[in-house]
């Protein structure tokens, strides 16, 4: 079953903020991210996203958790200036009662909106049921 998590807030000048999602009860597929930065970001808004095991929202640092996009790519976030910048990735989070975090550092002497929308696939808790011995 997809679902699209919503993220939405204000990252003041010279700081940073993360937003986290609801707890995801189950395991799931992260599919897409898709940020929007607003014109007049100049890319110093560096937006990252990060699974984890609780629901803390530091703002004087990054989380601790993974970086969703730190496995190949030379820098594990995204900077724009009035983009939308779509990432398909497809990556398992094999445990249930994660969270998803957004966090974003603001270089810029403005206030900037954070814009995200993270698209799951949740993994079934239905197991299948074997047909009966015999049975057709």
């Amino acid at each position: 079953m997809r679902k699209t998590i919503a993220y939405y807030g204000t990252c003041a000048a010279r700081s940073r903020v993360t937003l986290a999602s609801k707890r995801i009860k189950q395991p799931y597929y992260v599919r897409q991210i898709q940020a929007t930065f607003a014109p007049g970001c100049l890319n110093l808004v560096q937006l990252s996203f990060h699974a984890s095991l609780d629901a803390s929202v530091p703002t004087s640092a990054r989380p601790d958790d993974p970086s969703i996009l730190a496995e190949n790519g030379q820098v594990d976030y995204l900077v724009g200036d009035g983009d939308i910048k779509i990432v398909r990735h497809d990556l398992e989070i094999d445990e249930g009662g994660t969270y998803l975090k957004v966090h974003a550092y603001n270089q810029d002497w403005y206030d900037h909106a954070i814009d995200v929308q993270i698209e799951i696939d949740l993994v079934s808790d239905r197991t299948p049921v074997a047909p009966a011995a015999g049975g057709t």
